[in-house]
């Protein structure tokens, strides 16, 4: 399936005034009017309409509340809206259907999905994809790849320098412009991207770690071998041993001479030793009985996800029948075996709601998106789930080994009162008591040398991953060189197409033999030559040609992902003469009557050619100055829910 874009149609509005409200079409779509009219303003509201992030509205842009844009997809047709703000990171409502029904649709009809995505559910950039046909990141790496830097390419705006490719971002990396590039070319999917940016994090992760196990070793040093966790564990083992030697001899003591006084603070402690078994005691049925439930939780959970793989797993088996067999008669209601009564060819037969083009494809992407997340996010607590129960038995076996020792401490405890010698006991008390402050000392040092040695075999396994992901990096590099040969020779052989026709009058490029660039890089040149144009308008043309060729390009190969969509905003920038302008607008529109590929062009013009102007191509009015694109049109039906 082909990944494909088309816009029908956009709405503006503030409060209940219609501001603008037209419809678009396959192929050519013209905005044309004066300067300072606003043409820039409608790209701007479609840029940000399909998802991109814009801060700074132009004056007259800010008077709107909200733009609604109605999408065709190979998965049905679908209606998004977004508030205007000047805060970064807008969501996106979302209605599975067409804008007549949006309009009037109550706010449970709508779906609002935020710009990031989230731990849990879907970003719109992630839904948008699903529809348009792109492939979706999967990993958080590649999260950052959104409807936004999507249009980066496709959206040919007059802000961005027009030596560069992509749409001036805030947190622009070579390696987004080569994902961008090559992933709507078709040379790849996120493997690449994944893997460059894994490397990235490993390489600094890598340094940190170094960081600390050098400040480690320096604070170690003093110890010498003795912060070698073997010696450690020896010196621990036999300090215990020790410990436990002079807890016998306390233990064997008499009981002669009973002091009351001593037999008073035994039973103290007996009481206390007591208090502290059964609070380890109620810890541990706690502890048991909780895992005990959560492991029942887990096992109903574990019924639930396997009832809901298997509801969408019968859903698209019922979809792909939809598509083979279409709608189905019924001479009967299948729920109270009634005779059905005839219904009009366009309506549903049941139902009798009509049929509305594109309806059923996003009501089906809609009903597919709901279980897939209930899927997904039901996934996620059974993780956290078994998580917690790992913790939970982690716990348990905490809470028993101090049952044990609490009812180690009870036994001691039952040996008998305290004896007249006390200063035997005092003095082997006394050493307990030093040992005991030797474990503390020997347990910290022993913890640094676990640090030291985790992170030293972190710091190896690191290592390891680095050299590992190069070598992945340059393997997936050399697996795509010959899909990114061909794509990029035919993206240049388009361009070269298109320059060729260049009026020879106002052209400065000479003989263009090939036209080179580099999405990573972010640059176009002719024959190599970055500076082969001696104007601004001509560098104009140069960058209108390649952005066309690419989009040309992905109408010839069905391999790329790009969705047969373009948006230019600069036709006749940089002071361009309005022949050369005219001509380069003649070759959008032969071109795009030249294939019978659904596709999708709009572009605005100050200039447009004369022929072309009163024509089926033209969206809306000329706009002027006086007469901008924005204007209060009527009283609107338009909610904010």
């Amino acid at each position: 399936m082909r990944s494909q874009l088309i816009v029908d149609r956009m709405l503006v509005y503030q409060a209940s005034n219609v501001l603008y409200d037209e419809r678009f079409h396959h192929g050519v779509n013209i905005i044309h009017g004066s300067n300072g009219s606003g043409k820039s303003t409608l790209a701007d509201f479609i840029f940000f309409g399909l998802g991109g992030d814009l801060r700074e509205w132009k004056p007259y842009a800010s008077r709107a509340e909200a733009v609604l844009l109605q999408i065709t997809t190979p998965q049905g047709v679908l209606t998004t809206r977004r508030h205007v703000s000047t805060d970064a990171g807008r969501p996106m409502d979302i209605f599975f259907g067409p804008m007549d029904q949006a309009l009037s649709a109550g706010s449970d009809l709508w779906q609002s999905y935020p710009y990031s995505r989230p731990e849990r559910g879907y970003s719109f950039s992630q839904i948008l994809f699903r529809a348009i046909g792109l492939p979706e990141a999967i990993s958080d790496g590649a999260s950052n790849l959104t409807m936004h830097q999507i249009l980066r390419l496709i959206y040919v705006d007059q802000l961005t320098p027009i030596q560069r490719i992509f749409r001036v971002d805030r947190w622009d990396t070579w390696q987004t412009r080569q994902a961008i590039g090559e992933l709507l070319a078709g040379i790849g999917g996120y493997e690449l991207y994944d893997r460059q940016i894994l490397l990235r994090e490993t390489e600094k992760k890598y340094k940190d770690v170094s960081t600390a196990l050098t400040n480690l070793m320096s604070v170690a040093s003093g110890y010498g071998e003795q912060i070698l966790v073997e010696h450690i564990e020896t010196s621990i083992a036999n300090a215990s041993q020790e410990r436990t030697r002079l807890l016998a001899a306390i233990d064997a003591l008499g009981d002669e001479d009973d002091d009351g006084e001593a037999t008073q603070a035994l039973k103290s402690a007996r009481a206390e030793a007591l208090k502290a078994f059964r609070t380890s005691r109620r810890r541990v049925v706690d502890l048991t009985d909780a895992i005990e439930t959560l492991g029942y939780e887990i096992e109903d959970a574990d019924a639930f996800l396997d009832h809901l793989r298997e509801s969408l797993r019968d859903f698209d088996d019922a979809a792909l029948t939809f598509t083979a067999l279409g709608r189905l008669d019924f001479e009967f209601c299948p729920s109270c075996f009634a005779v059905v009564r005839e219904r009009a060819a366009d309506h549903c037969q049941l139902c009798n709601e009509p049929h509305v083009h594109g309806t059923d494809d996003s009501r089906t992407l809609a009903v597919r998106l709901d279980l897939q997340m209930q899927l997904r996010e039901s996934t996620i607590l059974q993780e956290e789930r078994q998580a917690e129960l790992a913790v939970m038995t982690a716990n348990l076996r905490v809470a028993k080994l101090e049952l044990r020792r609490a009812s180690t401490t009870i036994e001691v405890s039952r040996t008998g009162p305290a004896t007249k010698r006390e200063a035997s006991v005092a003095e082997l008390s006394r050493k307990v008591g030093f040992i005991d402050s030797q474990l503390e000392v020997l347990q910290k040092r022993l913890e640094l040398g676990r640090k030291i040695r985790a992170l030293s075999q972190q710091k190896e396994d690191l290592n390891s991953d680095v050299s590992r992901l190069r070598y992945e990096v340059e393997a997936i590099s050399r697996s795509q060189d010959q899909r990114k040969r061909s794509t990029y020779t035919l993206i240049s052989s388009e361009a070269k197409a298109l320059l060729d026709h260049d009026l020879e009058e106002h052209s400065d490029f000479g003989k263009v033999e090939h036209v080179d660039f580099s999405f990573a890089e972010d640059w176009i040149a002719i024959n190599k030559d970055k500076n082969r144009s001696g104007s601004a308008s001509g560098m104009v043309v140069l960058k209108n040609s390649f952005t066309a060729a690419v989009m040309f390009s992905s109408i010839a190969d069905a391999r790329f992902c790009l969705p047969r969509w373009m948006l230019f905003d600069n036709i006749e920038d940089k002071g361009m003469v309005e022949e050369r302008s005219w001509n380069f607008q003649r070759l959008l529109v032969s071109k795009s009557a030249e294939t019978e590929h659904l596709h999708q062009i709009i572009f605005t013009t100050s200039k447009i050619a004369p022929e072309l102007e009163g024509s089926d191509l033209v969206v809306g009015r000329k706009y002027t100055k006086v007469a901008p694109s924005l204007a209060i049109v009527a009283p609107s039906t338009t909610t904010t829910n």
